[in-house]
């Protein structure tokens, strides 16, 4: 089977992983690199052809598919060019970083009938996968609640690097927490409300550096979340996995489960129960769960092809990452509000479900 011509826009810190990933995959070629800086990412591509606009990339190599790794702001747009085009899109988180963008978003990919994939990477881990299961097996009976901490001491040079992190948007809700909100559809399921206290008192910037939340499921369960890029703790999925060598192996987990006749902690898969019937007076013994490890950018590379090939139906369509946006941004509004936001008619806003 012919490989697949595949572009990237935006070669920053995600674009790079990207890249590498392309680089090692049998079944992508690198058609180009669309990125501002053209000649500081040629010089550190030597063998693509890297281009200073996305449209020249798009229309003098014509790819089959493009991973938007752009700027948040930027995606709508990206994603729209790449759908005129008829060229399939894998699209970074957030989705876009405004509810009417994604929107025109939608619309754009339903009418080109592309299929899209959104990089919520966490989807494609065997623990997700594997935790999942045993929520819908109700291994540990009906889910209560969940907690969870995401909480790591962000150096002042990430800042450095880009400095609208500073400012609205580039705090740890849109940049970290959506990963996290994310995740939680996926594994429990739909969130349909949530409220929220936000605090900058650490970092002093325009944008938030912590954030307590409150989530109502549609289940009926309830999670409580702790944000931080202000804290050091081992208590993150990243360093609970070891997805990536830049952020150092904890093997910690950072949720709890809790359900009517048990716990699971994640991502190391601890099952908690009692013997008998559910009692405060027995004893609880824990035992792990094995799943075994993956990079997740491959698998998500893995299942961008099967979509493209059309021997699978995506795992996250732009308008499934719109979702996941919406829950995300009702997060900060909630904390300004100090009201909790429902979310059920905002979900009804979004156009149906084409092609994608």
């Amino acid at each position: 089977m012919t490989t697949i011509a595949i572009g990237v826009i935006g070669a920053g810190l995600i674009g790079r992983k990207h890249l590498a990933k392309i680089a090692a995959h049998p079944d992508f070629d690198l058609a180009g690199i669309a990125d501002v800086n053209a000649e500081q990412v040629a010089a550190q591509n030597p063998d693509a052809r890297v281009f200073a606009d996305y449209r020249t990339m798009l229309d003098e190599t014509r790819p089959d598919a493009v991973i938007i790794a752009s700027p948040n702001q930027l995606h709508a747009e990206n994603g729209i060019e790449c759908a005129r085009r008829g060229i399939h899109i894998l699209i970074e988180k957030p989705v876009t970083d405004m509810l009417d963008s994604a929107n025109a978003l939608i619309g754009a990919v339903k009418a080109a009938g592309i299929h899209s994939l959104v990089g919520h990477h966490r989807r494609h881990h065997r623990q997700v996968a594997t935790l999942r299961s045993l929520l819908s097996e109700r291994r540990i009976g009906d889910l209560v609640g969940v907690s969870a901490i995401w909480a790591v001491h962000k150096p002042a040079s990430y800042y450095n690097a880009a400095p609208w992190r500073t400012q609205a948007g580039g705090g740890p809700v849109l940049i970290n927490l959506i990963h996290e909100v994310d995740f939680l559809r996926f594994s429990v399921g739909e969130i349909v409300s949530v409220g929220a206290v936000l605090s900058n008192r650490r970092r002093g910037f325009a944008v938030e550096d912590t954030a307590g939340v409150l989530i109502e499921f549609e289940s009926g369960a309830i999670g409580t979340f702790f944000v931080s890029d202000s804290a050091v703790s081992p208590w993150t999925t990243e360093q609970g996995v070891g997805e990536s060598p830049e952020f150092p192996f904890s093997g910690e987990s950072s949720y709890r489960f809790m359900g009517s006749r048990g716990a699971l902690e994640f991502p190391n898969l601890v099952e908690w129960a009692q013997a008998g019937e559910p009692s405060w007076n027995l004893p609880i013994k824990a035992q792990r769960i094995h799943a075994p490890t993956l990079d997740p950018y491959i698998a998500q590379l893995d299942h961008f092809r099967d979509v493209i090939r059309g021997t699978a139906a995506s795992l996250q369509p732009v308008e499934d990452g719109a979702r996941t946006l919406i829950a995300t941004l009702a997060v900060a509004e909630a904390a300004a509000t100090g009201r909790r936001v429902d979310l059920r008619d905002r979900y009804t806003t979004l156009l149906s479900p084409g092609a994608a």
